[in-house]
């Protein structure tokens, strides 16, 4: 999962005392929280807030959901 790179590139960033790296993850897993909420998410969790999904509608297959947190970070980031 996302989570799970961004939470091993914070702990490389806190040995190497890399500031920026710290804060890109952050912004990162702050940006996935957002993307989810917006309701933008995978199958897997889509199907745990409701029991009937449909794609398109209710969830996004992984390469939609990893180009709308592309998206979503880029705006975070200002590019």
């Amino acid at each position: 999962s996302i989570f799970a790179w961004t939470r091993g590139l914070e702990f490389r960033g806190k040995l190497d005392n890399n500031q920026e790296l710290i804060d890109f993850c952050h912004t990162l897993e702050q940006v996935c929280i957002e993307t989810v909420e917006s309701g933008k998410m995978t199958k897997d969790l889509a199907i745990t807030i409701k029991p009937k999904v449909e794609h398109g509608t209710d969830y996004l297959y992984t390469e939609e959901f990893l180009e709308a947190i592309d998206e979503n970070l880029k705006k975070k980031l200002g590019k």
